[in-house]
């Protein structure tokens, strides 16, 4: 899987489909990448639709990046979720995120 799809997707604000290490397709709105302290990215998104291994099709979940096995930029673009929040943590720090409206041109 490409980082770069998943970097063009959050400065484009385009939805994802992806593959992940459990299986099934989902649909995603990325919102961050957060790196670890190991060095382990994961992608915070917003689930649409598809898998989920928990049951709950929708909903925010964190991605493993290394597990993604495929990701496919759609057409369909989305606005940043109002109850996203940006930020870094003990748990790793903000190495990028979904664009602003005012730094798209709209």
């Amino acid at each position: 899987m490409s980082r770069a799809i998943v970097l063009q997707a959050l400065e484009e604000r385009r939805v994802l489909r992806i593959v992940y290490a459990a299986g099934g397709s989902r649909t995603i709105q990325p919102h961050a990448i957060l790196r670890k302290p190991d060095g382990t990215e994961l992608l915070e998104a917003f689930q649409v639709q598809g898998f989920s291994e928990g049951g709950v099709e929708h909903g925010w979940k964190n991605f493993d990046i290394a597990r993604i096995y495929h990701a496919e930029l759609r057409d369909e673009r989305f606005e940043p979720r109002r109850d996203f929040r940006r930020v870094s943590s003990a748990l790793g720090v903000v190495v990028a995120n979904v664009r602003p409206e005012e730094l798209l041109g709209g």
